[in-house]
């Protein structure tokens, strides 16, 4: 069987997206501008008007830059050569990791301010955020479900579940500038302890021996 050919790599749109990343993060979201995103980037402000319609547009692909780069790329291979609760241990300890990023925590600071002045700004963080998690990681859930190793109805509510047990309360610890002595002990704690009530509410033998 062919495989299906990739789509073509728009190089000027991933420069302009990283380029707004670094801005906002360096001048938040009010004094960042598209003049400045485009210098830094290195194209016209045409450029990035041709790819990107504004700027909450551009925020909004900075956040799911920041998501796209928490999932590894070769899923497919991990989930085949680890138990379940070991893969999805792995993989949520690397969402952890990538969620309590300086970066990742500042991205998510600014859209929270933004949201109070302009609803719309926090509605595109949650649909280029978690919205855009869930989306891709339900599949997963579900071939996991198909394959027998959880039981699981309602594979979004679960995730939604999983992402709760496996973040809070470190996450909003951490958001709010209460970070650990030991950080990297700290997310090993939460994303275990999250993780074994996960498979306790949805692993097949538990479900099995209820």
């Amino acid at each position: 069987m062919s495989e299906q050919a990739a789509a073509p790599i728009d190089k000027k749109a991933d420069a302009i997206v990283r380029a707004a990343r670094k801005t906002f993060l360096a001048r938040g979201f009010d004094a960042a501008s598209m003049d400045q995103i485009a210098l830094t980037a290195g194209v016209s402000k045409r450029t990035v008007y041709n790819r990107f319609r504004s700027k909450e547009e551009l925020f909004g692909a900075a956040i799911e830059e920041t998501c796209r780069n928490l999932l590894p790329v070769n899923i497919d291979a991990i989930e085949a050569s680890l138990p379940v609760q070991e893969f999805i241990r792995q993989l949520a300890r690397q969402v952890m990791e990538g969620f309590l990023h300086p970066e990742a925590l500042s991205l998510r600071r600014i859209a929270a301010f933004e949201a109070e002045r302009t609803p719309e700004m926090g509605k595109s963080y949650l649909a280029h955020g978690p919205d855009w998690m869930i989306e891709h990681c339900t599949p997963i859930i579900k071939r996991l479900a198909e394959k027998g190793a959880l039981k699981i109805d309602d594979p979004v509510a679960a995730l939604w579940r999983l992402g709760a047990l496996i973040t809070e309360p470190l996450y909003t610890r951490v958001l709010m500038g209460d970070i650990p002595d030991n950080l990297e002990q700290a997310i090993d704690d939460q994303v275990n302890q999250g993780v074994a009530a996960f498979m306790t509410l949805y692993g097949a033998s538990q479900q099995a021996s209820r």
